[in-house]
């Protein structure tokens, strides 16, 4: 089933490909698809892009057709499925993908086919323990920025109400700053995957009452576990069932490649600077000896 799936799919943004580029090079007044607007501007008006990618070249039940790239290279890449896409790829791309999603909006994606792109992401565990707080209080904040990007979490809790709301923040935040120092990820490719509260040690004290009696209270202690995991763009982007929330993750690609690559450009002038001071600190050592032996 996920073969057939894949491969349906692999034909359609074959046979999209090629009409696109065969109505290019035969009609000089109509001007490239912005795939950015899901919109073809022709001399007529503006249409859909769903009516103007073809469906299918062969029907359903047909022989699979050697699977392509998106240069068109027949290597078996599984692009369909969007198991060969990255979980970031380019702007370009990404709109290309877009528009070949929502043309075929009517195709689901067979949940073990994102669930096997799920595992190969990466994640990051973050915890905080005994916190002087009741777990079921913890639980209303850790639940609130549970499911939203890293940015979009701590926006939301630097407004919370909540007297916990900016432990969670920090515990946020201390996760997202170990996938950049393991992996070079930035917060805006990070999502709170999981995010609750369990009870901690929870401590006994005497309670005091009227009449001379007493009884027994609990100071309530959580723990807070956390788990970021890498945004997978072309699955939000396959998932997404409307023209909207298909340009909302578009935005947060384009954030988080310009976020990346200033990241990267920082890690390299770091790296060389780096490499620079140790070659001054060698000649000096060098000096040194030659020095000492005079």
């Amino acid at each position: 089933m996920a073969q057939a799936l894949s491969c349906r799919m692999s034909r359609l943004v074959v046979s999209s490909r090629q009409f696109i580029s065969t109505q290019s090079a035969t009609s000089a007044i109509t001007p490239t698809p912005k795939f950015g607007f899901f919109q073809k501007i022709t001399n007529q008006g503006v249409r859909c892009l769903s009516s103007v990618i073809p469906v299918r070249d062969t029907p359903i039940n047909a022989r699979v057709v050697p699977m392509r790239n998106m240069q068109g290279q027949s290597n078996g890449v599984d692009f369909g499925a969007t198991s060969s896409l990255k979980p970031i790829i380019p702007l370009d791309a990404a709109e290309n993908f877009a528009a070949f999603a929502h043309a075929n909006r009517h195709q689901k994606v067979k949940p073990f086919i994102i669930k096997r792109r799920r595992l190969q992401l990466k994640t990051y565990l973050g915890n905080e323990r005994n916190i002087r707080h009741s777990p079921w209080r913890m639980n209303l904040v850790c639940q609130f920025a549970a499911g939203l990007t890293v940015p979009e979490a701590l926006k939301q809790l630097m407004f919370c109400q909540k007297r916990k709301a900016p432990l969670v923040a920090k515990v946020i935040r201390r996760t997202a700053n170990l996938a950049d120092i393991r992996h070079g990820l930035q917060p805006s490719q990070l999502e709170v995957a999981e995010c609750f509260s369990t009870h901690g040690t929870h401590l006994k004290r005497v309670k005091i009452m009227g009449r001379g009696r007493s009884g027994k209270k609990s100071r309530r202690h959580s723990h807070i576990r956390l788990v970021l995991r890498e945004i997978d763009f072309p699955t939000k982007l396959l998932q997404a069932e409307s023209i909207n929330q298909k340009r909302k993750w578009l935005g947060l690609l384009k954030t988080a490649r310009d976020e990346f690559e200033t990241a990267k450009v920082e890690r390299d002038e770091l790296a060389e600077l780096e490499e620079m001071a140790a070659a001054l600190e060698e000649m000096a050592r060098k000096q040194k000896e030659e020095e000492e032996k005079e």
